[in-house]
């Protein structure tokens, strides 16, 4: 199922909708739009709940993902999870680690490490942000295409920087697809595959030492 000064979420970085979209898959909120339940609003709260509950049970998470704008890959790679709030992204030439309380961005072919506090307003892992606010607001809807659970996502307002974006959720409640409307970017899809849930992944996954010799700078 990451926020200097009054910078809002943008999914136009390159790996931010992937986090978006990885923290939904496995942490949504059974949030629905005020005003009233309709049929489909009733049925979005049933995939909300399955969605909900499959996170209660998932201590941590793997998985492989590709990334497309306008159906040109542009990134592709493995991203690591673990209770609460670490998360771990391993590209060709990038690796991102958060411990939930400090991010390491290193880029492997600079040797180059930018160091982060996860505190809320400097954090570009914003987990929770993303997992029980964004939720709140956006209207949603649901709907089956080509027999799969469909669950859509407008935000009520701009603060949240997209148009809309579909989550396509497969027989186990997990999200293996997402199709998310950007105004900077474009249409970008996202592919999640190979999951591997519960493997009781170390603590030190989600830690990092900079290499010796390495570019280090730190943001603190």
């Amino acid at each position: 199922m990451m926020m200097i000064n009054n910078i809002k979420f943008k999914l136009a970085n390159p790996w931010m909708p992937i986090i978006f979209v990885f923290c939904l898959s496995f942490a949504i909120n059974p949030v629905l739009p005020s005003g009233g339940v309709t049929n489909a609003q009733s049925d979005s709260e049933v995939i909300l709940k399955k969605v909900q509950t499959k996170f209660n049970s998932i201590e941590d998470l793997s998985a492989d993902f590709k990334q497309s704008i306008s159906e040109k890959s542009n990134l592709k790679g493995k991203i690591y999870f673990k209770q609460q709030d670490k998360l771990r992204f391993e590209m060709d030439n990038v690796l991102i680690i958060s411990d939930g309380e400090t991010s390491w961005n290193y880029n492997k072919k600079e040797n180059k490490v930018i160091i982060l506090e996860n505190v809320e307003e400097v954090n570009h892992f914003s987990i929770r942000k993303i997992v029980y606010d964004y939720p709140e607001k956006c209207i949603l809807s649901s709907g089956v295409i080509d027999g799969t659970s469909v669950l859509t996502l407008i935000p009520e307002d701009s603060e949240l920087n997209f148009n809309s974006a579909k989550l396509f959720i497969n027989s186990d409640d997990l999200i293996f697809k997402a199709v998310i409307d950007d105004p900077a970017a474009g249409m970008i899809q996202l592919d999640f595959s190979n999951f591997k849930i519960n493997q009781d992944l170390a603590d030190s996954d989600f830690s990092f030492t900079p290499p010796e010799g390495s570019n280090i700078i730190d943001l603190r």
